[in-house]
């Protein structure tokens, strides 16, 4: 019995002008730095990689674990794991979420629920593109997918800015057996991030 998605719930707090989208990304395109942190990504468990033009990246999630029922604590009810991504590039640009898919596996009888929640944001700045799915009644793989009616741009007028994308999934209640966790088939939960870019 594969998933109903009961839900899907997309929030833009901001109000953005329409972008001027470059053709491509900037000539002079780095990543200084990619990180991740959480509960669903301990140490050595995150890989991060990237396409050759640093537009792509895939996260890739080898312990994401939530469960729930007996003999489970607080702590394996909800995990989250935030990407850090630090870029450097040519004046004159800016860069949001082309897209943003995170695949995974559940477990979900009737009665419970799971849910999942991405947010993009960019440090030192104000507001935040969100989009959630909530999984009820049935197991198999879902996919929860960013819509571009939601974005969230880097500023104008620097040459770096680092964007932060956090996913969390729990279950509730957690008194019921459920599971969200890697995909049976690649044994990860994945992330697949892309951007596009616009002239400032």
């Amino acid at each position: 019995m594969k998933f109903t998605i009961s839900s899907i719930l997309l929030c833009t707090p901001l109000v953005l002008a329409a972008p001027q989208l470059a053709p491509r990304a900037p000539k002079n395109l780095k990543v200084v730095g990619a990180s991740v942190l959480g509960s669903g990504c301990p140490y050595g468990s995150a890989k991060v990689k990237t396409d050759a033009s640093n537009t792509i990246f895939d996260i890739r999630l080898s312990e994401y674990v939530v469960k729930s029922g007996p003999n489970t604590e607080a702590s394996d009810w909800r995990k989250n794991c935030k990407l850090t991504l630090n870029l450097q590039y040519d004046e004159g640009f800016q860069f949001t979420t082309l897209s943003a898919d995170m695949r995974g596996y559940a477990i979900i009888p009737s009665g419970v629920q799971g849910h999942c929640l991405n947010t993009v944001d960019f440090t030192g700045q104000k507001g935040q593109a969100s989009y959630d799915l909530t999984l009820a009644g049935g197991q198999g793989p879902f996919q929860l997918s960013s819509d571009t009616d939601a974005l969230v741009w880097s500023g104008c007028g620097g040459s770096t800015a680092i964007m932060n994308l956090n996913t969390q999934c729990w279950i509730s209640p957690p008194e019921k057996r459920a599971l969200i966790a890697v995909d049976q088939v690649s044994s990860e939960l994945t992330v697949r991030m892309a951007l596009q870019w616009k002239s400032c």
